[in-house]
């Protein structure tokens, strides 16, 4: 010193820079000396004594936090502040283990230097070290190189607050959290230490004043802004936990029993930590964020898959009422799809406990705000409707969220979804990225399984329509499909097959002779024997009904049935010769009734030989013509009903018309 007055060396090499420092500095009746770097600053070290060095980092020869390192080591009565343009977690643990007292950030206020000066210099009196630096490590160690990913939220933020209430020698501390970046509300969200030292209506003060205070809160407990000054609590500090979209937290520690105060210094170095830690929980609510969204999607994407498993709409629409009830709480969900010349496809499944005049009165008057015409009589009226049991609350009584996710066109579909809650369970369908998603999966499904099935039935309906123009053009046999049918149905009941196979054998025998639509009237209805090259012609009416029916997907199952019915058991038929087991087991079944049928009609050219004749005739050609446990079971049936009677029961259980239930 001289004359008691401080003496401090600056160092940068910016001319201006050490000028405006030296010029402020002198005012403050300091002994002030310039030094253009480090080398230089060493050399006037090695000359003459400095109580404090102001230095810049960034230097082309010896930088600040080297020069730092050399001053501590070599002159440690001297303290070093150091200037820098960016003030980090790394450089404030680098400084200080290279020797540095603090660090001011470009650009400063003189204000600001002149205080920082002043506590640099009081501190070299007492030598007083507030952060003891293995203590500080911990901390860095904590706020830094630790993976929150590899732990609980709750664990990470336990040994955080006990961190700093540890490396800041306190006695309580406390670490809030908001729910959301920037919400005023705060919620405890880990403490340490006795708490109880302060009020819960202090510790909500402390994180208000912390969150409004510009640079955080440091209260010395003498009736500041705080803490009262009748609490046992002597000093205390706290400052927000910032993120990008606003502070998502606060930090508050306090001391009771350790006698020196908080500085200004600890206030501003506990900002840096709560800095990186808010860094590392935004980083972890991202990550959280992502995975939940990750299972979301992958969920959505499962269900979506399983929507489209089927084109039959009843399950389609079973598949995504209860995926949608494992990803929504609704009280009502509907879907309405229609399309030009198309019936209305109108669903509907709802709450068993659900009232119809709940129903009918305030779900129709909100769903009447958003849907008008008669697309919403014919939702409410003519829909198909399931029901559900939950065992959640609702108030049948008051108007419920009503939500309708307009579907758009669907090819020649327009369409829409409903959803209702009363129970206040139901979240806005944009809240979630994939719940539109799922929505619309779910819309295509349904789509692509109603037009689907209309398509392919308009086609059956053709097609069984020229299988009666067929039957109507000979008039001794207009009801052949149809008793085929009945005698087909009967003989695989009689087997007790499966419903499926009863279905398929019912749709092939009603079109087992639609090839025939191809074959001359002149042919079909001569009254004398076929020639050779009718007989032909007759002959190809399987192949030609196959290759009618083979491009309907719906027909799959059963096209083989239709092709090979004039095969013979002994391989003497048409149109490939198959024999035995060769022959679809289908076709054996059409095979036999078929045959019947033919001996007890009439026909153009002969009347119907009688039962006992047929009768007589299956029997003798079971393992020839007809497969001999087929054959067998047939006239088991025979034996104990009537033609007659196996038709009328056919007709009375409405089994004459083509079935989707094997589809």
């Amino acid at each position: 010193m001289t004359g008691g007055r401080p003496r401090i060396l600056v160092v940068d090499d910016e001319e201006t820079v050490r000028g405006i420092c030296r010029e402020f500095l002198e005012l403050q009746d300091y002994v002030v000396v310039e030094a253009g770097n480090g080398s230089e600053a060493l050399e006037l070290m090695s000359e003459t004594s400095f109580s404090l060095i102001l230095s810049d980092i960034m230097m082309p020869d010896i930088n600040g936090l080297e020069l730092a390192s050399i001053v501590r080591r070599r002159f440690p009565d001297t303290l070093v502040i150091l200037i820098t343009g960016h003030g980090t977690i790394d450089l404030a643990k680098d400084a200080i283990q290279r020797g540095a007292f603090d660090f001011v950030t470009k650009p400063f206020k003189m204000t600001e230097l002149k205080r920082m000066v002043e506590m640099a210099l009081e501190v070299r009196d007492k030598q007083l070290s507030v952060l003891p630096s293995p203590e500080l490590k911990d901390l860095y160690d904590l706020t830094v190189n630790i993976n929150i990913s590899e732990q609980s939220l709750q664990s990470y933020l336990g040994g955080l607050v006990n961190s700093i209430r540890k490396t800041f020698r306190g006695d309580l501390a406390r670490i809030y959290l908001g729910r959301e970046p920037g919400s005023p509300i705060m919620e405890r969200a880990a403490g340490s230490g006795n708490e109880d030292l302060l009020s819960e209506n202090d510790w909500i003060n402390a994180v208000s004043a912390a969150l409004e205070i510009d640079g955080g809160v440091l209260d010395t407990g003498e009736g500041g802004p705080v803490v009262p000054g009748t609490s046992s609590v002597t000093s205390l500090m706290g400052v927000p936990v910032p993120s990008s979209e606003g502070n998502i937290g606060a930090c508050i520690v306090a001391r009771s029993q350790t006698p020196v105060e908080f500085t200004s210094r600890d206030l501003k170095l506990i900002g840096l930590f709560a800095a990186q830690a808010g860094n590392q929980l935004m980083n972890y609510r991202m990550a959280s964020n992502l995975r939940v969204l990750a299972t979301n999607l992958e969920n959505a994407n499962l269900l979506a898959g399983e929507f489209s498993s089927s084109l039959e709409t009843t399950r389609v629409l079973d598949t995504i009422s209860r995926g949608l009830r494992s990803v929504l709480d609704f009280d009502l969900f509907g879907v309405f799809l229609s399309g030009t010349d198309m019936n209305p496809l109108n669903y509907m499944l709802v709450r068993s406990d659900m009232p119809e005049d709940a129903l009918q009165g305030s779900f129709r008057r909100e769903l009447a705000k958003r849907v008008g015409g008669r697309d919403l009589e014919l939702f409410l009226e003519g829909n198909t409707r399931d029901s559900f049991a939950s065992p959640a609350s609702a108030d049948w009584s008051s108007s419920p969220s009503v939500q309708v996710l307009d579907l758009g066109d669907f090819g020649s579909l327009r369409g829409m979804i409903v959803l209702a809650d009363w129970s206040g369970m139901l979240s806005p369908i944009g809240s979630s990225s994939h719940i539109p998603i799922l929505l619309r999966h779910a819309a295509a499904a349904l789509s692509n399984a109603y037009l689907f099935e209309t398509n392919e039935r308009n086609y059956i309906q053709t097609i069984a329509a020229l299988a009666g123009a067929v039957d109507a053009k000979d008039p001794y046999t207009h009801n052949h499909s149809r008793n085929v049918a009945a005698y087909a149905t009967s003989i695989a009941s009689q087997m007790h097959l499966p419903t499926r196979d009863i279905s398929l054998l019912n749709s092939a025998a009603l079109l087992h002779d639609i090839g025939k639509i191809g074959i001359p009237e002149s042919i079909l209805n001569k009254a004398g024997p076929l020639n050779e090259e009718e007989y032909y012609i007759i002959n190809t009416h399987p192949e030609v009904g196959y290759n009618i029916l083979r491009p309907v997907t719906a027909f799959g199952s059963f096209i083989d049935a239709v092709r090979y019915h004039h095969e013979r058991y002994d391989g003497r038929g048409y149109p490939e010769g198959l024999s035995s087991s060769n022959i679809p087991f289908h076709a054996r079944i059409l095979s036999a009734a078929d045959g019947f049928d033919a001996m007890t009609s009439d026909r153009v050219y002969r009347k119907a030989p009688g039962l006992e004749y047929a009768v007589r005739e299956m029997s003798d050609n079971i393992g020839t013509q007809f497969d001999p446990e087929i054959g067998r079971i047939f006239l088991s049936v025979l034996e104990t009903t009537t033609p007659e009677t196996i038709i009328s029961d056919y007709l009375s259980k409405a089994t004459y018309q083509l079935s989707f239930s094997h589809l």
